[in-house]
């Protein structure tokens, strides 16, 4: 073969294979519901392990946000409708030549015969005739739920059972058909934890997406992976902190070459990278919501590469009695390499006194500069300083208190005195706040105590000095307020970051021996370190 024809066989090769992975198209529905039947203890987390894992088809998985639907808490009825909205437009695809990929996730209640979504059921063979509907390429189901084993062990035409612990036949088979996992036997409960904020076998599950299950290292992690390290990791955890031990299980009607790759790492925003042997286990933290993002056990001599969405984490690396902690932050495009000698080193026993990883401190100090207008009416606009301190709650999402010290100085003047003021405000607030992707806003309402110093200077100085007259006087005072405020702030590093605040108080202030209320709005900017 000539050059030039090797090289025209290459070029088309390469358009060949493009033209491939433009054609496939992915889709997925994630449903969350925490109620079951009025008998079902309710869940905490189902319906945030449903949001999390529809980040992860958007992040990793490669599906479009159109082509993404999210139902938390929602009917029986409205699932059947989003299914057959879904299957309206994975058919659309269909007739246009693509391949097309349906992930189908589940987390709530359900029992051996049915999904259980506030009070009403869907029979677990019903819901294998919807998606056996959809008319996609491939189709993977993955059911988080108690006694959801009774799904992949039912004897439903063209569905074969693998075994729990050798999943070695899915690199035979290839990706056409339909895939089955469940979180649980089916004699078996599903477990949640409070820790974790989501349940054992969804924490493992996403944790292996975000790479902890790249066992080759090639930056994608495939069904044959993902199960293999959900199924381990969700044995092991659920032995070691429940009675109950939970076996994920797997069913397959799979045909073709090849395995199914589920994620691909390089689609994330940022990445953290895992040296080898750097320790027994490594949990990232999300500094704002506090989720548990991954938990990754390193292996043998390469790195491990965590997928994660740019902002702030904390890091927990457990080494034999030792504990190494930390904060990293990741910013949009980073790919940074965790720094052991960064960390620092606790021993467990102290690790545990002060608190488990998602107990560290929520304090944070913020300092800035902006302008306000005074709070008595003789007073007008001036420079402010303020020294505050923010904390929020062990959630990471809802109350969170706000309160310290803010220093301002005005100026005002009537026809026959000119003022100069200078105030001091103490300050004590509740409020909400929570994460907005990579904003933290917050909301807060407070009462304070304001001490006022004040000098009069007469127009006419000079005249009244001649005269032998006092030109200015001086006088204290004391008041008190009510303020609300609005902020936001973004991570600049691991403990620092830029806010924003605008807002106001009521003062109540007794001039020229009346009790007088004035409205005093204020916009500050600043720095915020965290402790």
């Amino acid at each position: 073969m000539s050059a030039r024809a090797a090289w025209l066989s290459g070029v088309l090769l390469v358009l060949f294979a493009t033209s491939v992975a433009r054609a496939e198209s992915r889709f997925a529905i994630s449903v969350g519901h925490n109620l079951g039947w009025d008998t079902d203890e309710p869940l905490r987390w189902a319906q945030q392990d449903a949001e999390r894992m529809d980040a992860v088809f958007g992040q990793l998985g490669g599906v479009p946000e159109d082509r993404r639907l999210l139902l938390r808490g929602e009917s029986v009825s409205n699932l059947k409708l989003g299914l057959a909205r879904m299957r309206g437009r994975i058919e659309e695809s269909r007739r246009a030549g693509e391949r097309t990929l349906l992930f189908f996730f589940y987390s709530g209640h359900g029992d051996e015969v049915a999904l259980r979504l506030g009070g009403e059921a869907l029979p677990l063979a019903e819901l294998q005739r919807l998606l056996s509907e959809v008319p996609a390429t491939v189709t993977v189901a993955v059911l988080d739920a108690c006694h959801s084993g009774a799904l992949v062990r039912g004897r439903s035409k063209g569905l074969k059972s693998a075994p729990a612990f050798d999943v070695s036949f899915l690199r035979q088979v290839g990706p056409q058909g339909r895939v089955f996992i469940a979180s649980a036997g089916a004699h078996e409960v599903a477990q949640e934890s409070d820790s974790l904020r989501g349940s054992f076998f969804t924490h493992h599950l996403i944790s292996g997406l975000r790479g902890a299950a790249d066992v080759d290292a090639d930056g994608r992690v495939s069904l044959t992976e993902a199960y293999g390290h959900v199924y381990h990791r969700t044995l092991a955890g659920s032995h070691a902190s429940t009675a109950a031990v939970q076996h994920p299980e797997l069913s397959s009607q799979l045909a073709g070459e090849g395995d199914l790759f589920l994620t691909t790492l390089s689609r994330a925003h940022a990445q953290l990278e895992l040296p080898p042997r750097v320790g027994d286990s490594v949990v990232l933290v999300d500094e704002r919501t506090l989720q548990v993002m991954a938990e990754v056990e390193p292996r043998g001599e390469a790195p491990v590469r965590v997928a994660l969405p740019a902002g702030r984490y904390r890091v927990q690396v457990r080494r034999g009695p030792e504990v190494l902690y930390g904060k990293v932050y990741l910013s949009w495009g980073d790919q940074q390499r965790l720094k052991p000698e960064a960390l620092e080193v606790r021993t467990l026993a102290l690790h545990q006194r002060k608190g488990a990883l998602l107990e560290a401190s929520n304090w944070r100090l913020q300092v800035g500069l902006g302008a306000g207008r005074s709070s008595t009416q003789l007073g007008g606009w001036g420079p402010q300083v303020g020294v505050l301190f923010a904390r929020e709650s062990s959630g990471g999402q809802g109350l969170s208190f706000l309160g310290g010290l803010g220093l301002g100085a005005t100026r005002g003047a009537t026809r026959a005195q000119r003022f100069e003021h200078v105030e001091l405000g103490l300050w004590s607030g509740l409020g909400l706040a929570g994460a907005m992707g990579r904003v933290w806003m917050g909301a807060h309402a407070g009462v304070g105590v304001l001490g006022l110093a004040q000098r009069a200077t007469s127009p006419d100085a000079e005249r009244r000095r001649t005269l032998g007259l006092p030109t200015q006087r001086t006088r204290m005072g004391a008041g008190a307020a009510a303020f609300a405020a609005l902020s936001a702030e973004v991570p600049v590093s691991a403990r620092t970051g830029l806010f924003a605040r605008v807002g106001g108080h009521v003062a109540l202030m007794r001039e020229d021996e009346k009790l007088r209320t004035q409205l005093a709005p204020q916009l500050m900017l600043g720095c915020t370190w965290g402790l």
